[in-house]
């Protein structure tokens, strides 16, 4: 069974700095705009502003508690302009949903990570139901795990469409160790994409009631006890 100091393994998101000559570090704009080399300048330019300004939102949301910081506030973190502030966003509640995505693209990559370890199909999906719980374990992630909850919620509603599909990429992740358990036999036949819908579901309502102190178990307890009733209802 993964042991849960290697399954917290790159749940905290990274509390990187920008560069003394204000710029982003390549791998991490890469990751908002390709191969930066092969794009003209201006574009280049501006992915890697986009860049900077999401990880400063990352990190004052993450010293605050909250992102009760300013774009201006955001935009001197970032070493930047107000005028390349809004050619890359339209406002604030933009670069919360950006941050939110690249949230999610790293918190799908950790997990997966964690999947990754174990070569059972079965022991692979309850990683997957019980991994997201063990990011909260990690030291100072439940203040900015509940800020974003909050913000998410609010977000939801002003921005539909952007907000839909933030959480595909962990989606992704319970639907390929759904099919694989299902290919081997090891849980019901079925639907594999309907079926890992329904146990992220499962699995962010009770992110969500933990967070917001409506569960006052531990999150590891939470988490094998809803594995526990999933395993159960997908028994073959």
């Amino acid at each position: 069974m993964p042991s849960g100091a290697r399954d917290t393994a790159g749940a905290e998101p990274p509390r990187r700095t920008v560069q003394a000559d204000g710029e982003a570090p390549a791998d991490r704009a890469d990751t908002l705009g390709f191969g930066l080399r092969s794009l003209p300048e201006a574009r280049r330019r501006q992915i890697e502003v986009t860049a900077r300004l999401v990880e400063s939102a990352r990190d004052l949301v993450w010293d605050a508690g909250g992102p009760s910081f300013t774009v201006t506030q955001v935009v001197a973190a970032a070493g930047t302009s107000l005028k390349s502030f809004y050619r890359c966003f339209a406002g604030k509640d933009e670069l919360l949903v950006a941050l939110f995505e690249d949230d999610a693209r790293r918190g799908a990559d950790a997990l997966s990570s964690m999947v990754d370890v174990e070569a059972e199909p079965l022991e692979r999906l309850r990683v997957v139901v019980v991994g997201l719980f063990r990011f909260l374990t990690v030291e100072g992630r439940l203040p900015y795990a509940a800020a974003l909850v909050r913000e998410h919620l609010r977000l939801a509603e002003s921005h539909p469409d952007q907000l839909r599909g933030v959480l595909h990429p962990f989606v992704g992740v319970f639907e390929d160790a759904v099919a694989a358990a299902q290919a081997s036999g090891a849980v019901r036949p079925g639907n594999a994409r309907r079926d890992a819908r329904t146990l992220f579901h499962l699995v962010l309502s009770h992110l969500h009631a933990l967070i917001c102190h409506q569960i006052e178990e531990p999150p590891t307890e939470v988490a094998e006890e809803l594995w526990a009733f999933c395993s159960a209802a997908l028994r073959p």
